[in-house]
């Protein structure tokens, strides 16, 4: 199954917004879940390690086509999210010798289209000079 469209389907099956955030954070590990086990595969990695020592993984990496996924599934703080998303590639590409060539940040639309603009876009040009392209797709 295409990755993106996994995305969107596990998002569909499992997110609801919720003001409790206990209920959402439960929510949003379902929708992780369901999402990198239909996408895992010899080439299609989960919860890869960015190397380095350091505590962070990037979602989901298609090794075949040189491309990271991370969803932000809910639409609080996607910004926040997405920068710390973009740093994740640059250092993964810093300890690995298959570099990351493009990022797909997953997030529901509202969050998607603010992303897209301003700052977002500005910060999407500017890593085109770390050699690797972010695009962002709305679920």
């Amino acid at each position: 199954m295409d990755i993106i469209r996994a995305a969107k389907v596990a998002h569909g099956k499992h997110w609801r917004a919720t003001s409790d955030e206990g209920t959402g954070d439960r929510q949003a590990a379902a929708v992780t879940k369901t999402w990198q086990s239909s996408v895992a595969s010899k080439y299609v990695k989960c919860e890869v390690p960015v190397g380095g020592g350091l505590n962070e993984k990037i979602d989901v990496v298609d090794l075949s086509t040189a491309t990271a996924y991370e969803m932000k599934v809910s639409r609080k703080n996607p910004q926040h999210e997405f920068y710390k998303d973009i740093f994740k590639v640059v250092i993964y590409n810093q300890y690995n010798r298959k570099k990351v060539k493009r990022l797909v940040f997953l997030t529901e639309e509202g969050g998607a289209n603010k992303l897209k603009r301003g700052m977002g876009q500005a910060v999407m040009d500017f890593v085109t000079r770390y050699d690797f392209i972010v695009e962002i797709v709305a679920i």
